[in-house]
């Protein structure tokens, strides 16, 4: 049993049985970083992940099985049909990625959704220890780092601070001076300019500390004068 079972892993020719061994290890790979995903609430879960690496595993599949089957087909590259791919899963991975006030998220999902394609391929190309490593290493990225990243925040919570002025010309330098004074750490920053009222919109992704009372923060930034409103939003 062993045997047979080992002979299947290792043909590289394209049967039946290793279409459905390695289609079974595409399954679960997917579906372990799918669980993962599923696990935080993201858009794209257990099924979406499930799929693209089924999907990614089917079409390396097909494209050994054409110039093995055909041997006199010119044009029967491997790599050709594997290869769109890649360039496919860029448009499932962009429509992952949500902007909104100044704030990018689904960054890191669709770049999940674009490994797990690879470990697809390598599922589909019979390299599978690849393949296992490249989704042990996977989950360790999206788990232990993820911590990580929260301590390189200040482990606080990110927050959406949006300060409306009544000029087309604020102060930016004592803005950002005062948001650090203040313990705030500032993620990104958007601009935006309204000419015809004289007026300007500025958004920050902000990450603060837990329990922090805004009130002081409010007052500093009003006395930069020009200020009509501040707005913190989760």
């Amino acid at each position: 049993m062993f045997d047979f079972l080992n002979d299947i892993l290792t043909d590289t020719v394209i049967t039946p049985y290793t279409a459905i061994i390695r289609l079974c290890i595409s399954f679960i790979l997917g579906a372990i970083i799918g669980m993962e995903r599923q696990f935080r609430r993201r858009e794209a879960g257990m099924r979406t992940f499930t799929l693209i690496c089924l999907g990614s595993t089917v079409a390396m599949l097909v494209s050994i099985w054409i110039p093995q089957s055909y041997p006199n087909f010119l044009n029967g590259d491997p790599g050709r049909i594997a290869a769109q791919v890649l360039s496919g899963i860029g448009f499932l991975g962009a429509g992952a990625i949500i902007q909104s006030h100044g704030s990018v998220h689904g960054l890191t999902t669709a770049a999940c959704i674009w490994v797990i394609a690879v470990i697809g391929l390598a599922v589909g190309a019979g390299m599978y220890v690849s393949a296992a490593i490249a989704t042990v290493v996977t989950l360790f990225v999206l788990i232990s780092l993820d911590h990580l990243e929260r301590r390189m925040y200040l482990s606080g919570v990110n927050k959406i601070l949006t300060v409306t002025c009544s000029t087309t010309s604020p102060d930016f330098s004592h803005l950002r001076t005062i948001m650090e004074k203040e313990g705030l750490f500032i993620v990104n920053m958007s601009y935006e300019s309204f000419y015809n009222e004289n007026k300007s919109i500025i958004t920050y992704k902000v990450n603060v500390r837990k329990f922090s009372s805004y009130s002081r923060l409010f007052d500093e930034i009003h006395k930069l004068g020009n200020v009509m409103q501040i707005q913190m939003i989760s």
